[in-house]
């Protein structure tokens, strides 16, 4: 079928081949993703129609209509709106590279640590001394803490020759460590303290401020979009050792790079947003449904498919018991825990 039949694109040494289908599939997903951005924009405390919605994205706020709606939008919804398509991204980004570079497809960021390492660092920034660190660096402790756990991890898992058991089983470990430490703050901090941490844990993206979104969109600008154009050396990766070194791949380096790209995306979501567990599992999985396991296709999709995830996510849980707001970590955590049972009960050789 010509529908179905392949295509290349070329862009300098990279090489793309697609088939129309996948296009539309990228195509249908930017238009969900457009159409949750207008939804996420109209719903909330004070609701806007689509006329105040255009009202206030052009119009100046110095007055008129569309003033109220203009800092609704620009102070409130916009960095809201856009901080969830770039973390759902950044964590899908990373669930797809850890999924093939461990040839697991139930891996996810969390497994090498990166996000109990944000927790605790965050933690203790906001617990134990609090005031310490002003409010727009908190989310840098948190990136801190992150990328040191993670590097210590990768240290230790590429000791020797990669492994990717050794890997999984240096994170689950630190892991558990990890979130030891984080009960224990929890269970003895002082209680005023703990509450205003409880809300970032579950994963939420109530006081998102611009500063926060332009650091988030730096680090993906730096880790995320170059790993959308390594798909050649995953495609190679995924073909196993030794046909990837047969065509002249450096697998320790390959790895090191790939996995410290995971580590900074996963680092800077974290630090914005919290822990959302699922989400770098279940967006690479949604796009792999429809493209399989090329990745030239299945790196952009995956981050279209975890920013639409993030997006629906905190907009239900803004909408749903209003004003009472669910984290969007706790709504996606609702949706990704029986699919991550349904995942395995159906896929019983992932776990051989």
């Amino acid at each position: 079928m010509r529908w179905a039949a392949p295509a290349a694109l070329r862009l300098g040494e990279f090489s793309l081949r697609f088939r129309p289908l996948d296009l539309g599939w990228i195509l249908l997903t930017t238009l969900g993703l457009f159409a949750a951005v207008l939804a996420a924009a109209t719903i909330g405390s004070f609701p806007l129609g689509w006329q105040q919605v255009w009202a206030g994205l052009w119009q100046p706020s110095g007055s008129g209509e569309g003033a109220m709606a203009h800092q609704v939008l620009w102070q409130l919804r916009m960095p809201r709106i856009l901080a969830a398509m770039l973390v759902g991204a950044c964590l899908s980004l990373a669930g797809v590279i850890l999924q093939s570079l461990t040839r697991n497809a139930l891996a996810a960021p969390g497994l090498i640590g990166v996000e109990a390492g944000g927790s605790v660092t965050m933690l203790m920034s906001l617990v134990l001394f609090p005031g310490l660190v002003p409010v727009y660096l908190l989310p840098l402790t948190a990136l801190a803490g992150g990328l040191v756990v993670a590097v210590f991890i990768l240290m230790l898992a590429l000791r020797g020759d990669f492994s990717p058991l050794r890997l999984i089983l240096v994170g689950i470990g630190t892991t558990a460590m990890l979130q030891a430490v984080s009960e224990l703050l929890l269970t003895y901090g002082d209680i005023d303290r703990v509450e205003s941490a409880l809300m970032w844990l579950g994963g939420s993206l109530h006081k998102v401020t611009w500063t926060e979104v332009r650091v988030l969109a730096l680090w993906f600008l730096l880790a995320g979009v170059p790993a959308m154009f390594a798909f050649r050396q995953l495609n190679l990766l995924q073909l196993g050792p030794a046909v990837a070194s047969s065509r002249g791949l450096s697998q320790r380096r390959t790895l090191a790079v790939l996995l410290l790209a995971s580590v900074m995306l996963t680092s800077s979501a974290v630090a914005t947003a919290g822990t959302m567990v699922f989400v770098g599992l279940i967006g690479p999985h949604l796009a792999r449904q429809c493209c399989g396991d090329r990745h030239g296709i299945l790196l952009p999709l995956a981050a279209l498919s975890g920013a639409l995830l993030v997006l629906i996510g905190d907009t239900l849980g803004r909408w749903v018991f209003a004003p009472l707001q669910l984290p969007a970590g706790l709504v996606v955590a609702i949706v990704g825990a029986p699919y991550f049972i349904f995942l395995i009960a159906r896929r019983r050789e992932f776990a051989n």
